[in-house]
């Protein structure tokens, strides 16, 4: 009953987002504090206790498939190319600067230092999917800002994902200071996690070879196979495989999963096969799972007095942390006047990673109700604040700003 209210709840409010053009996942996180012990309190989060232990677990599932798609979504191509682009250098700045802005911040509120790397890291995320969206939405997803904007992001949340496997390594040793033993040790493991990724990753480039048949080795394997969605079961196991070698070593499952859904390529299982794997994916994550996420997220926002002080200076940090790295990092790169503070407004919205972020942070331990709030609530006015801002910048753009790169070529004379 517990799961009928939320699952019923978290879609209406949905759709109610969607319908004014916002994200989804606004409106479900917002069904959640409805429903939660802060407000109405219908629904106990509770772990110890029924529902909150069996909603748990359908919460676990969601992480599972939110970020497995998120890998997929990224993907190797995706990594290559963030890398060749000269907005890599944005990353860097626009990364650096929020993180040394949440750490300074952690440690003036009086907390430890595992905390304080996760608040940097957490205030240093942006939301890839969301970016996404709200730049096709403004036809800029090809313009030179539309590319800036995604690899940015895309570099982000690889970093994060690696920040998050090292402080909670930090935290489970239980580290209250910047000790160089403990934290050469927590890195350690870390790259040996990344160095078995990277075996994974070689094995699976030899299997994609061309076999004599026409296609790869592992797609002639496939094709062998009788049972049905054997390209998800495959790739299902592969993801599993590396979350539980990442929860072997300490590190969150939801690091290796990542990882296992950015080795899940087009070339790995058909480019046809591919499509309609990600397809079921995204169908049970969003159809399903996402929405029952998302608004157990809202379950366990706390509302008190005291929180208040933590929400306000997190949430401001966050979003000016975020803008002048954008902007500084532009300048770097060469953009000036209304696409340089379009970057830095355009990589502000945290979204689904600050939501993921925070809900292993709870259930970790690693940080408590007040910073959890905290992260709720800046993940919300960010996401919610973006598309806005942006569509208020994008008024004063030239053509050369909107215009995809192969357009403004064809317009040129002997173009």
């Amino acid at each position: 009953m517990a799961l009928l209210v939320l699952f019923v709840a978290a879609r209406l409010a949905g759709e109610a987002m969607e319908q004014v053009g916002q994200s989804p996942m606004i409106g479900e996180v917002a069904a959640g504090i409805l429903l939660g012990p802060s407000i109405l309190g219908v629904i106990d989060p509770n772990p110890a206790l029924q529902p909150g232990a069996s909603l748990a677990v359908v919460s676990q599932l969601g992480i599972l498939v939110l970020v497995l798609l998120a890998g997929m979504e990224l993907g190797r191509e995706g990594l290559r190319k963030a890398l060749k682009e000269k907005s890599i250098y944005v990353a860097f700045v626009e990364f650096v600067l929020p993180f040394a802005l949440g750490y300074s911040l952690a440690l003036a509120l009086g907390m430890n230092f595992p905390q304080c790397l996760f608040l940097g890291t957490a205030l240093a995320v942006t939301a890839l999917p969301v970016s996404v969206r709200i730049l096709m939405d403004l036809n800029l997803l090809h313009s030179r800002i539309g590319r800036a904007i995604v690899s940015v992001a895309l570099a982000n949340d690889l970093v994060a994902f690696a920040m998050l496997g090292m402080i909670l390594e930090v935290s489970r040793l239980g580290a209250t200071a910047l000790d160089p033993a403990i934290l050469g040790y927590a890195v350690l493991k870390n790259v040996l996690f990344l160095g078995l990724v990277l075996g994974v990753s070689l094995v699976m480039k030899g299997a994609m070879r061309a076999a004599p048949s026409g296609g790869s080795y592992f797609q002639t394997v496939l094709e062998k196979l009788k049972g049905h969605e054997r390209g998800m079961a495959i790739s299902i196991i592969l993801a599993l495989s590396l979350g539980a070698a990442a929860e072997a070593v300490g590190i969150h499952f939801a690091v290796g999963v990542f990882y296992g859904g950015v080795l899940v390529t087009p070339r790995l299982l058909g480019e046809a096969r591919f499509v309609k794997m990600r397809s079921a994916v995204q169908t049970v994550t969003f159809g399903l799972l996402a929405p029952v996420f998302f608004g157990f997220v809202g379950l366990n926002f706390s509302l008190s007095f005291g929180a208040w002080p933590v929400i306000v200076l997190v949430t401001a940090v966050a979003f000016f942390g975020k803008l002048f790295g954008g902007i500084l990092g532009g300048l770097f790169a060469g953009f000036r006047g209304r696409p340089l503070l379009a970057l830095g407004v355009g990589l502000n919205a945290r979204g689904m990673m600050e939501l993921l972020l925070a809900q292993v942070g709870l259930a970790t331990g690693l940080i408590g109700a007040d910073l959890y709030s905290a992260l709720i609530v800046m993940a919300l006015v960010t996401t919610l604040s973006t598309p806005p801002l942006m569509k208020r910048l994008v008024r004063g753009f030239t053509a050369k700003d909107v215009l995809p790169e192969i357009a403004l070529q064809a317009k040129e004379p002997g173009g």
